[in-house]
């Protein structure tokens, strides 16, 4: 524990990774606060919200390094980025995820110590390489990738506390006044890739039911497949008072509008472990994902599977029998949890209220 300040290099492009690496990395900046941060820029505006305001960081120029970019412009904000790393000059860097990206940049970092897992093609670049079980959960992963600079036996809570700017909290707040006193339900339902998508009729018959029982539903999710998704859902519902979220918020955003919901639907994502990081209700709709890996955090958390398993040989990329881990998983289903999970949580609200009263 008493190692110098490390490098932390987590400039992952993936929201769920982020989210669930997110509570390790304030916990090594706690007791490391000269540490320097390097994250996608993506994720500067969620990142400064939770980690200390002191926090050093750099940001990993991702949107400039894209393919559709000039290669002169490409390689002087590469250069630029890589220059930028290089100059603290620090003794030890960690590699968080292990990607093989990373791995060139913790080579071409100058430090003498770099840390990172095996599996992802690049531990060749490190000094020390660790062996990590990616059968259990990820959350624990990134805890024993950093076992050497923070105290491991108290696993720090998955949940997530925002700074949130009044100005903003008010803007989303006088975004979501046309619900009224409804209750507010958050749907995403999108997913990175296909065999994670529940069918686009189940979500019809979900928001129906949904808004007969008197819930307020709001789309949360962005680019071209959720768009093209809530539409096909809106179309059949033409009476439907859903209100779409979709491609309108930054990830900062999307946590506080998340925090202001009473409860999340959605597949494995990263919007369902960054909203399960809020402490809201969470119902995640798992098919072929590892629940024992991905499931979402937090004990107001719930994975729904349907009522038929698939084949021995079926994985997530090969299914023979259509993926019925999740088409078995109907909406009637997910409605009923929805109605018990929301009311035990109003429960404990409740007694917490009492309680406190009484004190």
């Amino acid at each position: 524990m008493n190692n110098p300040p490390p490098i932390l290099l987590f400039p992952t492009h993936y929201l769920g990774n982020f989210i669930l690496g997110l509570p390790w990395v304030c916990t090594v900046l706690q007791a490391h606060p000269k540490a320097l941060l390097v994250i996608d820029s993506r994720f500067a505006a969620i990142t400064r919200a939770v980690v200390p305001a002191d926090t050093q960081m750099l940001l990993y120029p991702r949107q400039q390094l894209a393919s559709t970019q000039p290669f002169f412009s490409r390689l002087r904000h590469y250069w630029g980025f890589l220059r930028r790393l290089r100059q603290d000059k620090r003794a030890t860097l960690i590699d968080l995820e292990g990607e093989r990206f990373t791995g060139v940049l913790s080579r071409l970092s100058g430090c003498r110590r770099r840390i990172g897992p095996a599996g992802k093609r690049a531990e060749q670049f490190y000094t020390d390489v660790l062996t990590l079980d990616y059968y259990q959960h990820r959350y624990n992963a990134f805890g024993k990738v950093l076992a050497d600079f923070i105290d491991t036996s108290a696993v720090p809570p998955s949940h997530l506390h925002f700074k949130i700017d009044p100005d903003l909290n008010n803007k989303i707040v006088s975004e979501l006044a046309a619900a009224g006193q409804k209750r507010i339900i958050a749907i995403h339902a999108g997913a990175s890739v296909a065999y994670k998508l529940w069918p686009t009729d189940y979500f019809v018959n979900l928001v129906a039911g949904l808004e007969q029982a008197g819930w307020q539903v709001v789309w949360v999710g962005a680019g071209e497949s959720d768009s093209r998704i809530i539409a096909e859902v809106m179309a059949a519902l033409p009476e439907s008072t859903a209100i779409s979220f979709c491609d309108r918020l930054d990830f900062l955003e999307l946590a506080v509008l998340l925090s202001h919901c009473d409860c999340f639907v959605g597949s494995d994502s990263g919007p369902m472990h960054l909203a399960a990081s809020t402490g809201i209700p969470v119902l995640a709709l798992f098919g072929p994902s590892i629940e024992a890996i991905w499931a979402p955090l937090g004990d107001n958390s719930r994975v729904l599977r349907g009522t038929q398993g698939c084949g021995e040989q079926c994985d997530a990329w090969h299914c023979d029998f259509a993926y019925r881990c999740l088409t078995s998983l109907g909406a009637e289903h997910v409605l009923t949890t929805i109605a018990d999970i929301t009311s035990a949580k109003l429960s404990e609200d409740l007694n917490k209220e009492a309680s406190s009263d009484n004190e």
